[in-house]
């Protein structure tokens, strides 16, 4: 019949459709353009919105860094067993979604000089984005993604590392100097509703992090960087933070905090615990932040962390490992499914914010550049003002109960820079002000050491890796398919095989 039909009904629609033809076979529901503040918009929701944006961040880099453990698809991050799912969830959305949007808006932009503060943005979102990608993979297509449609490359090469990171300095510079006031103002701005100066804020502090980035491996460009960063004007205030502000929505609406919705999925909050190596730091330090992050409820939801004393689960454990009830001091048996304490309410709420880069960070990275004397001022004012400003930002999930001002100001007096510590002081704060920021907290965490994680306990050998923790995540699998030649000459890079234990460029 179709053979029939179809050459029929085309003919019926070429005799008769000769009148108004473009107008008749226009769509009206839809415009045959995007608005650029729409798909910066877009660019921007798919980093943190909807549920697979939370994977990697919940299954392998919070599990990585030693922030919780527990459920079984944890195993990924805790014990470093390769799952293909969660390790490609950063390479899928980043580049077929978000900057899809985005670079598509950029080359639209560019032919409008009206559209520039749209341009200037964008590139500093796109310089964001790029910096997570090459900071997860390694050498990572850079120059001629995105370049598909616009070039008909569908196989972009491999950039190194270093090349990357050179542009992106370059990117955010020139940003920084491309936004003017006389032109469009940006509209539909998620991020800053068309604040330019805190968009150039963003850009300077983002300069100061990939500065940072570099200590080990070129410590000359790294103080170059940071000091050209800290000389632009960094965020100043909480005010000035980059966070995505998400709604109340479920998968798979972006509008909804992706590691929320990922923590709801069938109610896998139940079963991410935190970590002997993160609660014993929170513990031995007297930190009060220790309530704000976890809890302990039986099955009723009631409160029994007084039983519990936020009892840890060792990294590698599942949840049901070591099965046994709890004897709390007063004689009293907590069941084993809630003995070890959870990751508080606040965290998966749907309508929480996710905080990319915020004030708190700045301030450390800030009291590290004047400990290495890259920056005049003085160091542990900053480090004290970042443990301050961390503290505050937790106000900003849901349903927290805000740090009591005289509990943040005795801790703040109790924590002072030891000479000949600082490092290790700075690194060690800035990993619990970047809870749940897995993302950050894994890239400090290999570039400076800090924090020193637990051996994995791993007592069915599943581990991959013997237990060595991972230094990149493996590039997806449908790249060897696809782009198989820049693929190979990526991986020659490295060895000749699409290894997680190979160091990225500047983990030296």
């Amino acid at each position: 019949m179709k053979r029939f039909f179809l050459p029929i009904m085309t003919v019926l629609l070429l005799g008769s459709c000769t009148k108004d033809f473009e107008t008749i076979n226009e769509d009206p529901t839809k415009g045959t353009s995007i608005a650029p503040g729409q798909q910066l918009a877009a660019a921007a929701y798919f980093l943190s919105g909807g549920r697979e944006s939370g994977y990697t961040n919940m299954y392998l880099f919070m599990p990585m860094v030693q922030y919780v453990n527990g459920a079984y698809g944890m195993r990924a991050g805790t014990k470093f067993v390769r799952d293909d799912f969660y390790n490609e969830r950063v390479w899928e959305i980043f580049y077929n979604r978000s900057l899809k949007q985005l670079i598509d808006m950029l080359y639209n932009c560019e032919k409008d000089p009206q559209l520039v503060n749209y341009t200037a943005a964008g590139r500093i979102l796109k310089a964001y984005i790029f910096s997570i990608l090459t900071d997860t993979y390694g050498d990572v297509p850079y120059f001629e993604a995105g370049m598909g449609f616009y070039k008909n490359n569908y196989t972009p090469r491999y950039d190194k590392q270093e090349d990357i990171y050179n542009d992106l300095f370059k990117e955010l510079d020139q940003a920084v100097k491309q936004f003017d006031d006389s032109k469009d103002k940006i509209q539909n701005d998620i991020v800053y509703q068309g604040n330019v100066a805190k968009w150039k804020k963003l850009a300077n502090s983002l300069r100061l992090r990939l500065g940072m980035r570099l200590t080990k491996v070129n410590p000359a460009k790294a103080q170059q960087e940071v000091q050209a960063a800290l000389a632009g004007g960094t965020i100043s205030s909480a005010d000035d933070n980059f966070k995505m502000i998400h709604e109340d929505f479920a998968y798979p609406d972006l509008r909804g905090n992706g590691l929320a919705q990922a923590l709801q999925e069938v109610q896998t909050f139940n079963y991410v615990h935190g970590t002997t190596t993160f609660v014993k730091y929170l513990k031995a330090e007297n930190d009060p932040r220790l309530v704000s992050f976890f809890v302990n409820k039986d099955g009723s939801g009631k409160d029994i962390t007084h039983l519990t004393h936020y009892l840890p689960i060792a990294p590698g454990l599942y949840w049901y490992d070591e099965w046994a009830d709890f004897k709390a001091a007063d004689g009293s048996y907590v069941p084993h499914g809630n003995k070890f304490c959870k990751i508080n309410t606040p965290f998966y709420q749907q309508k929480g914010s996710f905080l990319h880069l915020g004030y708190a960070e700045v301030e450390f990275l800030k009291a590290e550049a004047a400990t290495r004397g890259w920056f005049g001022e003085d160091a542990n004012q900053h480090y004290q003002q970042a443990i301050r400003a961390a503290m505050k930002q937790l106000e900003m999930y849901p349903g927290m109960t805000p740090i009591g001002a005289q509990e943040v100001t005795d801790f703040v007096n109790a924590h002072t820079l030891t000479t000949g510590k600082e490092l290790e002081q700075i690194n060690m704060q800035k990993w619990v002000a970047l809870f749940p920021n897995g993302y950050e907290a894994y890239a400090n965490l290999r570039r400076t050491g800090f924090p020193v994680t637990e051996a994995v306990k791993d007592p069915n050998g599943e581990s991959v890796t013997n237990g060595v923790m991972p230094r990149r995540l493996f590039y997806p699998a449908t790249e060897a398919l696809n782009n198989t030649k820049n693929y190979q000459e990526a991986l020659n890079r490295i060895g000749g095989k699409n290894d997680w234990l190979k160091h990225v460029w500047w983990d030296k």
